[in-house]
Parts: C-alpha cells; sequence; structure tokens
C-alpha cells in the first residue's frame, strides 16, 4: 500500500496535541516495549498486572513491558504517529483506524495469528471466534485483534421483571406489549445514551436493520450501495426506532450521556437500556444490592428476513502495532499474550470482560449478569456487523450523528432519514484517493437465510 494524497492529508488533520514518550536510560540493556492503552470503562489495572506477569517471565531475555493508559489515550498518540515515534503496541480503536491501515501506518497480524499463544496448542488465528478478525481485514490481511467480545444486548433488572410478572420478549410485538405494561408502572421502559447517538443509537438501529432485512441489509450497507439506507428494509428499520423512540424512550434521554443514562437504568428509573456488555463493570459501584442485571438479544420483528439466532457482535478493545514501533516482534508476542486462553479467565474475573477468543471464558469466572450473555452468545451460531461507521468517520460525524438524532426526535421521516444517509454516503465517497477495502458480503445460505 502506498500513501494518497487524501490519506496524507487526512492523517496531517490528527496532529492536535503531543506528548512526550517516557525513553529507558541509554545505558539500559533491556528492550523497553511501550504499550498504551485506552482507560475506559474497562480500567488499566488488569493491563498493568498482565505486563508484570509477562515481565517476570521474560526477565532473562531482557524485555520489559512499559505499560500506561489515559482516557484520551487517541489525543496522545495522534501526533507521535505522524512524527514516526507511536508506542509499540496501542489499544485504542477510537484512533482511525482504516485511515492509518491506507497509509501503511499498521503492521499486518499474520505471522502473530500463525503462532500458538500461551495456553494453546495450535495457532492464534483458530481460537478466535467465527467473525471476530473481520472488523480490521484488508486484503486477507488481519490489521488489529480485539481483546474483548462485544455484543449489542438489551438490559433489564431480572428481579424488577419477576416482582412484576414482566416476561423477557421473544418477538418485537411482545416487546412492544412489555414496554406498555412497564408504563402503566409509572416506570419509563427503555433508556439510551443519546448524546453519542453515533455509537449507542446506531448500534440500535443497526440490529433493527438485520432483524428486519437479514445479511441482505447488513451487505447493501457494507458493500456501501447507492440506496442502501433507503431500501424498504432499512426504511422499515428506521421507522420501528423512531416509533420505540417516541412512544417509550424516557423523557430527557436524547440529552444524556452514556453514563447519565446508565445511572437512570441501575436506578430503575428506566427497565430496559440498549448497551454493550461494559455495562456491569462500568456501573459496578453504584449498580443497588439486589439488581439482578441480565441481557437478552433484540428479538425478531414480524415478517422480518433476518435468522433470529444471529447477534449483533464483533470485536471490542482492538490492539494494533504500529509500522514505526520500536520492537514489533515483541508487540505480537504481549498481544497474543495478552488475548490468550492462559489470561482469559483471569480477565474475564478481573473486569468482566469475554474473551473474543472460542469457548476461552469459563462461566464460573463471570458473575449472573455476564453468564447471560455467554448464553446468548453460545446459542447463535454467527455473528454480524457493519463497518460504515469506523470505515468512513467524517460521514459518521457529519451525516449519521446528525440524522440519527433527527430521527429518534420526530424531526424528519424514516424516509427523509434514508435519504439523508445515502447522500451523505455518495458525498463521503467521492473524496478524491479514498481507500476502500474490498467488500466480503455474509453468506445468507450459510447463515440460515434467504433474499
Amino acid at each position: 500500500m502506498t500513501h494518497t494524497p487524501f490519506v496524507a492529508l487526512a492523517l496531517m488533520s490528527l496532529a492536535a496535541c503531543d506528548a512526550v514518550r517516557p525513553l529507558p536510560s541509554p545505558n539500559e540493556p533491556e528492550r523497553v516495549l511501550e504499550v498504551a492503552v485506552f482507560e475506559g470503562g474497562y480500567g488499566i489495572e488488569w493491563h498493568r498486572k498482565i505486563a508484570e506477569q509477562f515481565n517476570k517471565e521474560h526477565e532473562a531475555d531482557n524485555i520489559r513491558v512499559e505499560l500506561w493508559g489515559d482516557p484520551r489515550t487517541a489525543d496522545i498518540i495522534k501526533p507521535r504517529l505522524l512524527r514516526g515515534d507511536p508506542p509499540d503496541l496501542i489499544l485504542d480503536e477510537r484512533l482511525p483506524l482504516w485511515l492509518l491501515i491506507a497509509a501503511d501506518k499498521l503492521l499486518p497480524f499474520e505471522e502473530a495469528l500463525e503462532k500458538n499463544p500461551a495456553g494453546a496448542n495450535r495457532p492464534w488465528a483458530t481460537l478466535f471466534a467465527n467473525g471476530m478478525l473481520d472488523t480490521f481485514r484488508s486484503q486477507d490481511q488481519v490489521y488489529a485483534v480485539p481483546a474483548a467480545a462485544g455484543v449489542w444486548a438489551c438490559w433489564y433488572d431480572a428481579r424488577l421483571f419477576r416482582t412484576n410478572g414482566w416476561e423477557v420478549p421473544a418477538t418485537w410485538a411482545e416487546f412492544l406489549a412489555l414496554c406498555d405494561a412497564i408504563k402503566k408502572e409509572g416506570i419509563s421502559p427503555v433508556t439510551l445514551q443519546g448524546k453519542y447517538i453515533s455509537f449507542y443509537g446506531w448500534n440500535t438501529y443497526v440490529s433493527l436493520v438485520h432483524r428486519v432485512g437479514g445479511l441482505a441489509a447488513i451487505n447493501r450497507i457494507n458493500a456501501l450501495e447507492p440506496g442502501a439506507f433507503s431500501h424498504p428494509d432499512a426504511v422499515r428499520a428506521a421507522k420501528l426506532f423512531q416509533q420505540l423512540a417516541g412512544d417509550y424512550l424516557q423523557p430527557g434521554a436524547l440529552a444524556m450521556t452514556h453514563t447519565e443514562s446508565q445511572l437512570q437504568f441501575v436506578k430503575n428509573q428506566a427497565a430496559m437500556i440498549f448497551c454493550g456488555i461494559w455495562l456491569e463493570n462500568e456501573m459496578k459501584e453504584t449498580i443497588a444490592p439486589g439488581f439482578e442485571l441480565r441481557a437478552f438479544k433484540i428479538p425478531p420483528v414480524a415478517g422480518g428476513k433476518g435468522n433470529p439466532k444471529l447477534l449483533h457482535a464483533q470485536g471490542m478493545e482492538y490492539l494494533f502495532v504500529p509500522a514505526d514501533a520500536r520492537y514489533p516482534e515483541i508487540a505480537f508476542e504481549f498481544a497474543r499474550y495478552l488475548v490468550s486462553p492462559a489470561n482469559a479467565a483471569d480477565m474475564a474475573a478481573s473486569i468482566g470482560v469475554i474473551s473474543p477468543l472460542e469457548g476461552a471464558t469459563p462461566r464460573d469466572s463471570v458473575s449472573a449478569a455476564l453468564q447471560s450473555v455467554l448464553d446468548i452468545m453460545q446459542a447463535s451460531p454467527a455473528i454480524y456487523n457493519v463497518r460504515v461507521r469506523s470505515l468512513l468517520p467524517e460521514w459518521t460525524a457529519q451525516t449519521m450523528n446528525t440524522a440519527m438524532a433527527a430521527l429518534l426526535r420526530g424531526e424528519i421521516t424514516p424516509e427523509a432519514f434514508g435519504k439523508s444517509m445515502d447522500d451523505g454516503l455518495a458525498n463521503a465517497l467521492k473524496k478524491p484517493d479514498l481507500v476502500i477495502p474490498p467488500h466480503r458480503p455474509y453468506d445468507l445460505a450459510a447463515n440460515g437465510e434467504r433474499e
């Protein structure tokens, strides 16, 4: 891959701030691997513990990991990537990874994936659950690997449901009936992290797109087809989402941050919330005793084409190695150590993360809340996700974020939402020298669906 004018300009725009790399003493004989980790809902203490464990095991090799984290890791790292002075290994998918891949700023994981990780007797690549390595795959090369599994689900308090005689819905019609029953009790049926609608609203919408239109609808969006969002299936999904927001969303939710809406949920001010599986770990200090956090999949829609067994999921917490890393071989080795069967159980028990490796998270290592997620995953033969959000960050910020907010506020029709999304996508694709990796469509027949 070679640098293009668009990519070069885009990368130059990343420079917003600076940071000084902590360097070892010139007399230090050991090789010091710098690892930067986004300090979000999972924190970085577990990662530091694994780094110390790795250091003890590699003391004789004169290798030492220095791991740091910050909520603003991406801003700190951007100028260093431009200078050719980045950390050796980074965990922060908030950076524009596709721009970096297109500009030859990241190294592929292929050789690392062919080696056995700690606690396994077969190649690392063969251990990942189906679909977990696809998000940042380009020209059959994997440029970032997930350190966690991500699942999009609807969360509820099983105790609250049991007290009121409410059942987990098996269909979308049952879900809406449940919302009516909750509303009669004076509780908001659903809350949503509205201030960051381009992530939380988007993932809920994508789940509905699949339930209505199946993988064919997901393929149209992933292929960036003209009219993908104006297709009748995508418009129906938008209509369902708009109706849900208008009839059942907690008042004020569209102005809330993710932690504000999550707090409303764990205080039973709202009975359900659409969220990822970091919810429990992020809210562990505020979940009241007796609150029985559980999750269920977005239920199927009447007349929908999607296989209801399929799960909207993907890898999360992505690790990548910059092309200018000082010690790329050690970086790959530590990444393989971090995301390994040997450390999966401790990761789950310590920070509530489900491993992206198939079956690597023991059921007894996680809470009852995450056991409900494991049940969802084990009942799902395959996963699906949509790439356009990470592929075109400008479209996400300038088009999707605005259109999604307007849809949920009832300011535009579902048809107008689809047209706005399609028009914005068409404009985004006109950029000169834009690099779009080949699309790998989901096989409908292999996943129990038909066109």
